[in-house]
């Protein structure tokens, strides 16, 4: 049998059947409302539900107040999460899909100084140097949370979920009493193996005792902690084993990392700089020690050939793609369909999904805007197309204009895109240079894919002149992008002159970073790469602190030992022959850079000049043309503008009710 049919066959798993291999592993979305499922969520869910996927595991769902509970995160320690969670699996089940409800506490990470309640864990060790000290656990209060994994998991059957899932993982509390490096303790639950599991133990017990002896339970693990002294593969195994002599589990969920201060908790939601399927000697570890166990693997799969990959070769039963149904809520039907249009796939920025969690923001995606926003965007959608047809020009073809044009296309518009360079992706064109930013590549060649799939006549070497914006269209959209803002203080280099000629920065670049982003980090990785010694500096007291904590770290790692060094809390002022002066923006000290042989700035760009429209002509300007930002804003930006090319009252309700939700 081919893995193409092989991923979408049947497949029975323990006391589990799915209609195909794929699923959708749990991952936060910040759509709860005081507490419980929401409208958000079931619009969400029943997409991905009739995209095709077999299986959905809805977002951990905690299992105590003691448990990060913030109303927007789901709670089920309480009874009224059963009428919502009800509602969501009887949607997932009309659309043919399977729905488990996964339980977590997720200890230690749980509090911090915005809580007025200290996090519980099995020893005192904060989980980052600047982190609160969490309260060590009573065995008073451990057998209280015992009982509330058993309390959520009776509130999950009663939901008529198909499973539950236990995470024993990513170091959470059930991980954080398993691993020594988080477990110091000296009583029954600490020191030897047994008595580290033994929480866990007590955890499966619990859950067992309530539900219905034919639901299925499932169980996801972190296999190597990536942390000195932490779990290992080995210890792993080992767990697994020990639990398997005494409970059923029907399937084992494979993954990594621990939520650490460390580039392990970067390995979790493993962003572009990693390769695809860096993690898979892990599930195929698990396989082939339990090959009677259905094996879930999950990690940076980014498509479906990766996961037909995974299939194929042996090292797992189902795969699990989180960020790609993000991305793409028909991922798992489209191999299925005659017709289907090109596809728009995960590139693993993580600045829709990490970023926004990590801000307490609901999720959204670069690729696809419309996360978590299902019902407006299709009621947006909906009144474009009852609008009359128009003619619309697109100028700029960066990922505002590519959007816009292909939202305008989509819904019938006669749409051009005018772009003046030789090729499409604007400012992404750029980035996509950088190693660690090379899937800005995908998203530019599958957006324009889309765009003449969908009817958009694409021009390129076209500057939108005074006579092409006369040419009697019925709405221009302006998406000329931003302009760089030249350094004036000293000499630099243009950031496009030193990714194009290797040979113009010289031997110790400065890198001045004024942006916070991953650029700077992706710049400094390609000089290094090149022999270069780099120094990066800012006058923030940290470095890249726009970049989220799920990718910050392992970047840092892999600009280390490799000649990179970073001076903090200093502003440049002058550059005379080779050296660099800055200064102590508190003292007003200041200190020299020596030997330095080209400087270049990261900044934001600012707005770009737009053309003038003709009087009879309406227009919008978005993207960096409006005002700099990321490819997130970009994209979502253009959508939307494509979109209410037309003025209706439909199409300007719609529209109200969509920003209502931002």
């Amino acid at each position: 049998m081919s893995a193409h049919l092989r991923l979408h066959e049947t497949v029975r798993c323990g006391r589990l059947t799915l209609r195909n291999r794929i699923v959708m592993p749990a991952h936060t979305t910040n759509f709860a409302v005081n507490g419980v499922f929401s409208p958000r969520h079931i619009a969400y869910h029943r997409a991905r539900a009739a995209g095709g996927v077999g299986m959905i595991i809805t977002e951990g769902m905690r299992v105590h107040p003691t448990s990060l509970a913030r109303s927007n995160t789901v709670s089920a320690f309480d009874d009224a999460v059963i009428p919502s969670l009800t509602e969501l699996v009887e949607v997932v089940h009309g659309q043919g899909a399977l729905l488990a409800g996964q339980l977590l506490h997720v200890g230690r990470q749980s509090g911090g100084h915005h809580m007025l309640t200290p996090a519980w864990a099995a020893s005192p060790i904060p989980w980052s140097s600047t982190a609160a000290v969490p309260h060590e656990m009573t065995t008073e209060e451990i057998a209280e949370l015992v009982a509330a994994f058993g309390a959520a998991a009776r509130r999950v059957a009663a939901a008529g979920a198909d499973a539950v899932e236990l995470h024993l993982g990513h170091g959470h509390l059930l991980q954080q009493f398993l691993s020594p490096a988080t477990n110091t303790r000296t009583d029954g639950y600490g020191g030897s193996f047994a008595n580290r599991l033994r929480l866990t133990q007590e955890v499966f017990d619990a859950v067992e005792a309530v539900l219905p002896p034919e639901m299925p339970v499932i169980l996801r693990i972190s296999a190597d902690e990536f942390i000195e002294g932490g779990l290992v593969l080995e210890d792993t195994l080992a767990a697994v084993d020990l639990l398997l002599k005494e409970h059923q589990i029907d399937v084992l969920h494979v993954s990594h990392s621990a939520y650490v201060g460390s580039a392990s908790i970067a390995t979790q939601m493993a962003d572009m700089s990693f390769p695809p399927l860096p993690f898979r000697h892990l599930p195929r570890a698990f396989k082939r020690e339990f090959p009677q166990l259905s094996i879930l693997a999950v990690g940076r799969v980014d498509n479906l050939e990766n996961a037909r990959s995974l299939i194929e070769e042996g090292d797992a039963d189902l795969v699990a793609l989180a960020r790609p149904h993000i991305a793409n809520p028909d991922l798992a039907a489209l191999p299925l369909l005659d017709d289907a249009p090109p596809a728009r796939d995960c590139i693993a920025c993580n600045q829709g999904c990490a970023a926004r969690l990590e801000a307490g923001l609901p999720i959204s995606c670069v690729v696809n805007p419309e996360v978590g926003m299902e019902r407006e965007w299709d009621a947006l959608r909906a009144a474009s197309r009852e609008g009359e047809r128009r003619r619309v020009l697109v100028v700029g073809g960066g990922p505002a204009g590519l959007e816009a044009a292909i939202a305008a296309a989509s819904v019938g518009h006669a749409t051009t895109l005018v772009e003046a360079e030789p090729e499409l992706g604007g400012a992404l064109r750029l980035a996509a240079q950088l190693p660690m930013r090379g899937e800005f590549r995908r998203f530019i060649s599958e957006a324009e894919a889309l765009a003449r799939h969908v009817g958009v006549d694409v021009q390129l070497g076209v500057r939108a002149d005074d006579a092409l914006l006369a040419e009697g269209w019925d709405s221009v959209v302006l998406a000329t992008g931003g302009v760089e803002v030249p350094e004036t203080r000293f000499p630099a280099l243009p950031l496009a002159t030193a990714l194009a000629e290797p040979d113009s920065t010289g031997g110790h670049v400065v890198v001045v970073d004024e942006d916070g982003t991953t650029t700077a980090l992706a710049v400094a990785d390609l000089l290094l790469t090149r022999g270069c010694r780099v120094t990066l500096l800012t006058d923030r007291p940290s470095m890249s602190w726009r970049v989220p904590v799920y990718s910050r770290p392992a970047l840092w790692e892999k600009l280390s030992g490799r000649g990179f060094s970073a001076v903090l809390m200093r502003a440049p002022v002058r550059l005379d022959d080779g050296v660099l002066t800055y200064r102590d923006p508190l003292s007003g000290e200041e200190g020299e850079l020596q030997n330095v042989s080209s400087v270049i700035t990261i900044r934001q760009r600012a707005a770009g000049t737009t053309p003038t429209l003709p009087g009879s002509v309406t227009g919008s300007v978005i993207g960096d043309a409006y005002a700099p930002r990321t490819a997130l804003e970009a994209a979502f930006e253009g959508r939307f503008a494509g979109l209410t090319v037309t003025d209706t009252p439909g199409v300007r309700t719609a529209a109200a009710a969509l920003r209502g939700r931002l």
